[in-house]
């Protein structure tokens, strides 16, 4: 990569600020997140839809399911990565242990704010010290306040903000940009999965196959239920930007 004016060394570490006050180790953790597939979270009336594109092996005997996007946290708390695969695996297995710690200590979920902010401090701390690197992950935490869904987006610098609706990973502003055109105030879990849908399509390029798509339901007091391909490829069956099937030659691990 050339340096580029005003760069020179200061993107040698996470925790050396450059005289415009920029981290570029955590400006390039976002630029490796872009270059994952889109991952979208939608709230609507009763729960919260998370659908993420996965970029598919070049090799027709991997298994695309295996390739996971969405996770569950504990009984109504989920989330939806977009960046490397192995990072986001660490996130969630710290936020697993955070909800236990707090089940345990209160005898209680554990209020999804309260796991973000923890999560938040979490990343900010990896751009704060040496021999450390950003998490190359950015991440949309879902739960709810009583039976009202939120969500709240973190990314490698650790900032942590609540959204109705988002996208995270390539294209992100473009799908944002459409989510926040298409939104209505009021949408049931038909209308919220066809959304979360439409918007990844439009982080996409090019029609992309059924399972491409990793998809899960998350409602108040149940686990993340996450969509079997077969009864994922029946709910988009006539959508015009579902294709054949088409293998990455990318990293599946992003």
């Amino acid at each position: 990569m050339e340096m580029q004016p005003g760069q020179m060394a200061y993107d040698r570490a996470s925790t050396v600020f450059s005289p415009d006050g920029r981290l570029f180790q955590v400006e390039y953790a976002l630029q490796a997140i872009q270059m994952g597939g889109t991952a979208v979270a939608v709230t609507y009336d009763g729960g919260i839809v998370f659908v993420a594109f996965r970029n598919l092996p070049v090799s027709s005997l991997a298994e695309a399911g295996s390739i996971e996007k969405s996770f569950a946290i504990d009984t109504g708390l989920g989330c939806v990565t977009a960046g490397l695969i192995a990072d986001s695996r660490v996130l969630v297995e710290f936020l697993r242990v955070e909800a236990q710690r707090h089940r345990l200590t209160y005898g209680e979920s554990a209020p999804f704010a309260l796991l973000g902010h923890a999560l938040g401090t979490l990343l900010q701390q990896y751009t704060q010290f040496g021999g450390t690197r950003p998490f190359a992950v950015s991440l949309l935490l879902g739960g709810f306040t009583g039976r009202t869904p939120g969500l709240i987006e973190l990314d490698p610098s650790g900032a942590t903000i609540g959204w109705k609706a988002y996208a995270i990973g390539r294209n992100r502003r473009a799908v944002a940009d459409y989510l926040e055109e298409k939104m209505p105030d009021h949408l049931d879990e038909a209308g919220a999965f066809k959304l979360a849908v439409q918007a990844v399509a439009e982080g996409s390029p090019t029609p992309f196959p059924p399972e491409a798509l990793d998809v899960a339901f998350l409602e108040p007091d149940s686990d993340l239920r996450r969509l079997a391909a077969a009864e994922v490829a029946r709910r988009v069956q006539g959508m015009p930007f579902i294709g054949s099937p088409e293998r990455s030659k990318g990293t599946a691990s992003r």
